[in-house]
């Protein structure tokens, strides 16, 4: 069967990024998966709305963050292209609230229980 897509979920940024951060702190003592889709996941990043303001870090606490990210992706090496657009991918997360103090991506009860309070 030939393919009429040539898209490579494994080289499309935004669902790196949606995996780094739904797996963040997956195991031990949080054995609950993100609940949050993709399909969400790029919603809320293209409107860029904050989703959870109390979420945003500080410009030190984020840089620090960023550079977490950054070793993991990089061990050491150089920043490819695509690890470059996945950071600032995680960047827009982080800056509307999509991330929360643990570096997780938000659940959906999260989300869903501050669109209601608003």
């Amino acid at each position: 069967m030939i393919s009429t897509s040539n898209y490579n979920v494994i080289k499309d940024p935004k669902f790196l990024a949606f995996c780094s951060l739904a797996t963040e702190g997956y195991g031990g003592n949080n054995a609950t998966p993100s609940s949050i889709s993709f399909d969400e996941f790029c919603e809320k990043l293209e409107k860029n709305e904050v989703v959870k303001p109390e979420n945003k870090k500080s410009t030190l606490d984020l840089n620090k963050s960023l550079d977490d990210w950054k070793s993991r992706f990089t061990a050491g090496g150089n920043v490819s292209a695509l690890d470059s657009q996945v950071l600032d991918i995680i960047k827009k997360a982080y800056n509307i609230g999509m991330v929360n103090k643990d570096n997780m991506l938000l659940r959906n009860e999260a989300v869903n229980a501050y669109k209601n309070s608003i």
